[in-house]
């Protein structure tokens, strides 16, 4: 697994929100194809960028289908 990316960097792309969230690249092009997590802030070619807040704030708020959702204060 890779490492959290930075919450104070100005950009995250899809490899940051996938190593936050602890799910493969892929995972997250589906969630974005999807309409399951925020549109990019930014699309610079073919490279989908967002405000690190704005995937932070949708995790914590967010519940997961099937799953009943997170416990309050448990990652992932």
């Amino acid at each position: 697994m890779s490492a959290q990316p930075d919450p104070s960097s100005e950009w995250w792309t899809t490899s940051d929100v996938a190593a936050y969230l602890g799910v493969g690249v892929a995972t997250v092009s589906t969630y974005r194809t999807r309409g399951q997590m925020p549109a990019p802030d930014q699309t610079v070619g073919r490279t989908r960028m967002w405000r690190p807040t704005r995937i932070i704030d949708w995790h914590k708020t967010r519940t997961r289908a099937g799953v009943g959702g997170r416990r309050k204060g448990t990652p992932g």
